[in-house]
């Protein structure tokens, strides 16, 4: 919680009620306003201490130059000295993570295969020139892919690249002998890693169909269905005396009886229906229904509460507010989306994106986690495109533990920002949750709580969703790639004992 005092000073106020205050601003201050600006955070909002020490500390963000604030609080004559004054706040600092590839096969298995294929004598220096051979082949064939036009790396470029990787051997001293003793062997497998790799590699990216809008169609707004908030509506009827006296729409002034206000006849549902007509977002043709659904919830809200006259009251007094109100939460709800979209495929893009994480902490897959399940990244996945991966809601962590052990699919991935080129509402990017493989189909995998299903953005990104897996499967089907297919998860029912075969069938949208 942000708090201010009367001069306008910034602090806030933690979920365990001790006051922070940001050290950068602490530390382009001088001394003596450093010490007025902890005061002020120790007399916010209590004007004295309590007797809590939590209470009455403040918490300073952890920061590399605490020292010279931390210097500043033990002389004799700092403010800092007064009592129970700073604490530090430990942030723990996050890491950069870069995904690799996965590999069916491990370091190990290779190094072994080698010495079976080469019929060399096992030693430490045979050992690193296999696994820095491997490594290195890894690296320059991904690189490869991702710089060549056609995502594809020739003959030609293997040799090069081979030829590469044996010339940085040849610089080390003992592993060069070690490779001009067994040159034969180790060319001819040093040759055959490379297609090896190659395919490796081709086979464990998932191919992205790339997709160009030729025509944007016809551009329709409309509302999604949902329930009023009614938690924002919390009028009161006012007395008679001080309703009469604050009126202003002389329709409203005809009703006055004396000190009494007449409501017979009056039709709240109308007036509130009036105001939002006059909005220039609202068709009334497109969502009447939608209007007057809402509009009753809010009348009913008000009627329980404090019966029809109170309601009428209610209305009477604050109905620019109340329809506002309606308004701000259709708007929520408001979307645009275009009929008669017309699209091509362009290629494919045959590589995806490997992302770097930023993280807090890393564990298994399969471990419980603490905290906020973000600031966690998750190893030793086997099946996915990359070996790390990090997710938004356990739900989606669950759907990943159910894609690893699953025998139906052959890969997974959770794809970057910028692996889809999908847009919705006039411009912005979608980044589906998953993307499945199995052995006959890829499925753009979407995973939503059930108090967003009927949210605008959610259904806009559904619609592009669906119509970029018809696409690519149309191109797909004629050109010796997969179909698509979209899914859209409630995530309640992703269970960890769901296959995803059942999920597939289930939550598939035609």
């Amino acid at each position: 919680m942000i708090v201010t005092d009367d001069e306008g000073w910034l602090f806030y106020r933690g979920l365990d009620n001790s006051l922070r205050v940001l050290t950068e601003l602490l530390l382009t201050i001088p001394k003596i306003l450093r010490e007025q600006m902890v005061g002020r955070g120790l007399r916010l909002p209590y004007g004295e201490r309590t007797g809590d020490k939590e209470v009455d500390a403040v918490m300073i963000t952890a920061h590399d130059k605490f020292d010279e604030i931390l210097a500043a609080a033990q002389k004799g004559d700092s403010l800092f000295k007064a009592g129970n004054i700073i604490k530090i706040e430990e942030i723990i600092p996050e890491t950069v993570t870069h995904a690799k590839l996965v590999f069916d096969i491990g370091a190990d298995e290779v190094v072994e295969q080698a010495y079976d294929e080469t019929k060399i004598e096992k030693s430490s220096q045979v050992d690193q020139i296999f696994m820095q051979v491997e490594n290195k082949l890894r690296q320059e064939i991904q690189d490869e892919i991702q710089k060549s036009p056609s995502h594809s790396v020739s003959k030609n470029k293997k040799t090069d690249i081979t030829q590469k990787i044996t010339e940085e051997l040849m610089k080390d001293q003992d592993l060069g002998t070690v490779f001009e003793q067994n040159k034969d062997p180790l060319a001819i497998w040093l040759e055959a890693m490379a297609e090896k790799t190659h395919l490796a590699v081709v086979n464990k990216y998932i191919p992205i169909p790339k997709i160009r809008i030729t025509d944007a169609g016809v551009k329709e707004l409309y509302f999604a269905d949902f329930d009023m908030d009614l938690s924002e509506l919390n009028h009161a009827p006012i007395k008679n005396e001080l309703q009469i006296q604050n009126l202003i729409d002389p329709s409203d002034q005809s009703r006055i009886n004396g000190s009494f206000i007449n409501f017979d006849g009056y039709q709240p549902q109308k007036i509130l229906l009036g105001i939002l007509r006059e909005k220039p977002e609202i068709d009334y043709e497109k969502c009447s229904e939608l209007l007057y659904k809402l509009i009753g919830q809010v009348c009913e809200h008000y009627s329980k509460g404090y019966g029809i006259d109170g309601m009428m009251n209610i209305v009477m007094m604050y109905k620019k507010d109340v329809a506002n109100t309606i308004y701000k939460q259709m708007i929520k709800h408001f979307a645009v989306v275009y009929g008669f979209i017309q699209e091509e495929v362009i290629g494919v893009k045959k590589y995806n994106s490997h992302p770097a994480y930023g993280s807090a902490h890393t564990i298994n897959l399969y471990d419980a986690f603490e905290g906020n399940i973000r600031s966690n990244l998750f190893q030793g996945i086997k099946k996915g495109v990359f070996n790390v991966a990090k997710f938004d809601s356990e739900p989606e962590l669950i759907l990943a533990r159910i894609l690893e052990r699953d025998k139906d699919v052959k890969n997974w991935l959770r794809p970057a920002s910028n692996e889809f080129d999908i847009t919705y509402n006039q411009g912005h990017r979608y980044q589906p949750d998953f993307v499945v493989e199995t052995l006959d189909k890829i499925y753009l995998v979407e995973v939503k709580g059930e108090d967003r299903l009927n949210n605008a953005e959610v259904i806009a990104k559904k619609k592009r969703g669906v119509q970029y897996c018809e696409t690519a499967t149309l191109w797909g089907t004629t050109n010796g790639y997969k179909g698509w297919q979209y899914l859209f998860i409630p995530s309640k029912q992703i269970k960890a004992g769901s296959s995803f075969h059942h999920l597939a069938d289930r939550f598939k949208t035609l």
